[in-house]
């Protein structure tokens, strides 16, 4: 049976000796990144001075309690006796440890010791099962880092491109996923087996943990889920892809345990007999996706909103274009959340006041600008620079009742040092309205929600319900959107329960933030759009330097938005 490790390690320069700190949320499920562990789990605790300058490893299976000066202890908050977990590795902004078996669920206070210096204690909850997917960028998001049984005697790894060579014995090859391949996801917190603790297997927990993979809408019981024998804390997850199942190089994964949802994932699937999973995505993007390569997206708009924050309607006529830079680890998450219906869920969390993992790495140059159309002579677009990310983007505000409904417009850039001249023209539905606006000011999670609207053409309805909710400290933000899109001829979409009650419930008026946003815009002519985005014709322009943008897309939407309170 192939088996990959799934403890990773993070290089680190020296620092001088004093207290241990535990980075606040820094105690995570070491494969989804995840904050809640279980028995058994392989855990990682990120932070300062937890150990020496320099990675020590110790070797599977017999792991210590100690580990070069470094040791930890979980107290139960409600009292009783410590539980001192076994180390896989220590260093000084991170160590990796394996809880047992017997450590019952609840809330624990933990503690890292380094060369008889003690941290401040952190709390971090234990529940019974909480398995997550070890992934291929080694946090927790974008592909899953599963293997395919039937390719290669199992030494492969699921991605979006095929390796261009025949595989040598005994090494790995990677591949998208096909229709009855027979899936390994490996990660840890699959939850208690006193036999793994020392190095051995119970077998199949299937049944006794209630496993079960979600794969896109679909949701399978995995033939196999259980420790594996020499690794404590190391978990597999065997499934069998459905027949006929649709292509999709984005096709969202989760594995439920107990009830628990992991992190979300990826698993690149192709069609029979295909080596990548490409349709309208070139080969030459995917590689990128697979290597860890940075990806240029171009997101054009122009329309109108009409939002109604505490009470207060502002109509907003606008231009705006981004040309964002991403790492392929701040794209691909979003392409991982749950499917249900119509709607894809998307959710991150980050420091207050911190970078969204999503966002770009930077914004690129185009130069200068122009839009023309209806009631818009040509003239240039302005631009706003920021820090973080870094660069610029472009932003013009226009008159109410500038933009003509039905209008056609054309962005125009003159080239720049990233992004070469272009020209691209887009149509204005001929207009839109949303019926029931006024009874959509709340929102309950466990019931169904409709939205009716007219107008809005031939094109598209991207409705988003988005959370923004801080925690009891405002340490970390929360963000949860609910993203559906529907042929605008439908008139009508019901949101279903199960997708609204990933949301985080919100009052009106207090610190955290909902909003529901309705908007028409044009078909989705090809390539992909994320959870959040709205559909648009797919736009790539040329790069100054060679080569053209990966992703992209020209929007002209009609949008009606307001702040709402969610139950």
């Amino acid at each position: 049976m192939m088996r990959i490790c799934v403890f990773l390690s993070i290089a680190f320069a020296g620092q001088a000796l004093a207290q241990p700190v535990i980075n606040s949320g820094g105690i995570v499920n070491v494969s989804g990144n995840q904050p809640l562990l279980a028995p058994n789990v392989v855990f990682a605790v990120y932070g300062q001075i937890l150990g020496p300058a320099s990675i020590v490893i110790a070797s599977a299976p017999s792991y210590p309690s100690s580990l070069a000066g470094t040791s930890l202890k979980f107290t139960p908050t409600g009292g009783g006796a410590a539980i001192v977990p076994k180390l896989v590795f220590t260093e000084s902004i991170a160590v990796a440890g394996v809880l047992p078996s017997t450590i019952t669920p609840g809330t624990y206070a933990v503690q890292v010791t380094y060369l008889n210096q003690t941290s401040a204690s952190q709390n971090v909850t234990v529940v019974a099962r909480d398995f997550n997917i070890a992934t291929a960028n080694g946090i927790g998001t974008g592909t899953a880092q599963a293997s395919i049984a039937n390719v290669n005697a199992g030494y492969s790894l699921t991605r979006f491109t095929s390796s261009t060579s025949p595989p040598v014995p005994g090494t790995f090859t990677n591949t998208p996923a096909h229709s009855l391949d027979i899936i390994s996801l490996w990660g840890t917190g699959g939850g208690a087996d006193t036999a793994n603790d020392t190095g051995g297997s119970s077998g199949d927990q299937t049944a006794t943990g209630n496993f079960k993979v979600i794969l896109g809408s679909q949701t399978i019981t995995p033939g196999y889920a259980g420790a594996v024998a020499g690794y404590p804390g190391l978990w597999v997850v065997i499934f069998t892809v459905p027949a006929g199942v649709t292509p999709d190089c984005f096709t969202p994964l989760q594995v439920s345990s107990n009830g628990q949802l992991s992190n979300s994932a990826i698993l690149p699937i192709a069609a029979t007999g295909q080596t990548s999973c490409a349709g309208q995505i070139s080969t030459s993007t995917l590689s990128k996706l697979d290597s860890g390569g940075h990806i240029i997206d171009a997101v054009l708009s122009i329309g109108t909103t009409t939002s109604t924050i505490a009470g207060t309607t502002t109509v907003t006529e606008a231009v705006g274009a981004l040309f964002q830079n991403f790492s392929a680890s701040a794209f691909l998450p979003p392409f991982a959340g749950p499917v249900v219906g119509p709607c894809r869920i998307f959710l991150e969390s980050f420091p207050v006041g911190g970078k969204p993992p999503t966002l770009p790495d930077s914004y690129l140059n185009a130069g200068t600008l122009t839009i023309s159309g209806p009631g818009i002579p040509a003239q240039t677009v302005g631009t706003v620079a920021v820090t973080s990310p870094g660069g610029s983007y472009y932003y013009s505000k226009f008159p109410t009742g500038t933009i003509s409904n039905g209008g056609t417009y054309t962005i125009t850039g003159a080239g720049g040092p990233d992004i070469a001249p272009f020209s691209v023209t887009q149509t204005m539905p001929p207009s839109f309205a949303v019926t029931n606006l006024s009874s959509l000011t709340t929102i309950n999670r466990t019931q169904p929600t409709t939205i009716n609207w007219t107008g809005g053409g031939s094109g598209t309805v991207v409705i988003t319900v988005q959370t923004l909710h801080f925690d009891s400290s405002f340490t970390n933000t929360f963000e949860a959107f609910v993203a559906c899109t529907v042929p605008t001829s439908a008139s009508t979409l019901t949101i279903p329960a199960a997708a609204l009650a990933y949301l985080s419930p919100v009052t009106p008026g207090g610190s955290d933030f909902a909003q529901l946003t309705v908007a028409a815009g044009p078909a989705f002519a090809g390539g992909v759009t994320t959870g959040v985005s709205i559909a648009a014709e797919q736009f790539t322009p040329a790069l100054t330097n060679g080569g053209t943008a990966d992703f992209g897309s020209f929007a002209s939407v009609i949008g009606v938005g307001q702040s709402i309170g969610v139950q």
